[in-house]
């Protein structure tokens, strides 16, 4: 059965959607765009760019849910001028309708962006996207579990829902995938804190900091793959 979704406005102004049954939100209640900014642009994207000379950021997102993260990468990417090759996985896709009543398009200036957030978010599923010259988007369809790729990444963006919700996703064999799916020196960054994450990221090979976190949250986790 599709999960029932509805909207909320959080702390920040910018929406967000919730799903009762899982006592779920896709962003924090304490800001969706202040959130996504702290923990996967600043803590993660920002944090790569900073530790490497590459001129190409390969990057995963698990979750790719209302579409804000990739959004902000790609403004990242060109404010930075450094290529990014963003690959986002997405076992229940948002439908049309959900996706047009969130509010992002009135917190990014259209000037400074070569496509806007309502058009960047209709750009079909299951191909790469030329976004701009420093910007290669693909979306795809499955669940994480299933998800099978020759590729390295240097980044991976981990937004699934909580443990509580989802602790098949925070368990030590995903943070092995995710071990595997990275380059050495690759970084992976969430806004979860779980002491069993942790670990488990610790047991897969990673070297693990805890963060300050966002507006709402004491800590969050970056993690390296040595």
């Amino acid at each position: 059965m599709k999960p029932v979704r509805h909207q909320i406005i959080t702390d920040d102004g910018s929406s967000t959607l919730r799903i009762e049954d899982l006592k779920e939100t896709y962003h924090s209640r304490h800001g969706a765009v202040v959130e996504s900014k702290f923990v996967y642009i600043n803590k993660g994207f920002e944090y790569w760019l900073e530790k490497s000379p590459a001129k190409i950021c390969r990057i995963m997102e698990l979750g790719y849910g209302t579409g804000l993260m990739a959004y902000l990468t790609f403004l990242s990417s060109q404010n930075q001028k450094v290529a990014s090759e963003y690959v986002s996985l997405e076992a229940f896709p948002l439908s049309d309708t959900e996706m047009e009543g969130l509010n992002y398009t009135q917190f990014f200036d259209k000037e400074k962006s070569l496509l806007s957030f309502n058009d960047f978010t209709i750009l079909p599923w299951e191909k790469q996207h030329s976004v701009s010259s420093f910007f290669y988007l693909t979306k795809k369809e499955v669940k994480f579990e299933n998800f099978v790729t020759s590729s390295k990444f240097d980044l991976i963006f981990y937004d699934a829902f909580g443990a509580h919700a989802q602790p098949e996703l925070w368990s030590e064999e995903c943070m092995l995938k995710c071990y595997n799916l990275l380059n050495d020196g690759g970084v992976w960054v969430s806004y979860c804190a779980k002491g069993s994450v942790r670990r488990g990221l610790e047991k897969a090979g990673f070297e693990v900091t805890r963060l300050p976190g966002p507006p709402g949250k004491r800590e969050m986790l970056r993690a390296i793959k040595l």
